[in-house]
């Protein structure tokens, strides 16, 4: 006679499901403690970049305060020199349509006004803060660079 021999299926069978049931007494409290784990450790990862964020934010804030005051001289000499620049043009239109004495008081006024205007963007300039200049240090006389092992 011959014997046919069941399929071996690739999916468990109850005495799979039974020893499933078997094993999630030893597994579960171990899944549920590697949960809380990852759980901490992304708490931990969320907080890190946040605390980097912020410490960002601070230095960016801190920087802005240090360069408004320049800022705001470098918009006053602009709208000084706009105002100069109009001032100066109207006096020219002015000399040219009449050839009155009047026009070189706008040329006056116009070339000292643009005067100020150059002197609050020397003040501007002068206090910006000075850019931070990284050197590399010298290696210590006497040490080896460190190489990695695997490094060829």
């Amino acid at each position: 006679m011959a014997t046919a021999e069941a399929p071996v299926s690739e999916f468990p069978g109850p005495e799979r499901t039974r020893s499933g049931r078997f094993f999630d007494r030893f597994t579960d409290p171990i899944a549920e403690m590697a949960r809380d784990k990852i759980g901490q450790v992304e708490d931990k990862v969320r907080a890190s970049v946040q605390a980097e964020i912020d410490t960002v934010s601070r230095a960016v804030r801190a920087k802005a305060v240090e360069v408004r005051p320049s800022a705001l001289a470098f918009a006053a000499a602009a709208l000084l020199t706009v105002l100069g620049v109009a001032l100066l043009l109207g006096g020219a239109v002015v000399g040219l349509a009449h050839v009155v004495w009047w026009w070189l008081s706008f040329l006056l006024v116009g070339a000292a006004v643009i005067l100020l205007a150059a002197g609050l963007a020397a003040w501007g300039r002068h206090n910006l803060p000075q850019p931070v200049r990284v050197t590399p240090l010298a290696p210590e006389p006497g040490v080896d660079e460190h190489v990695h092992p695997w490094a060829d």
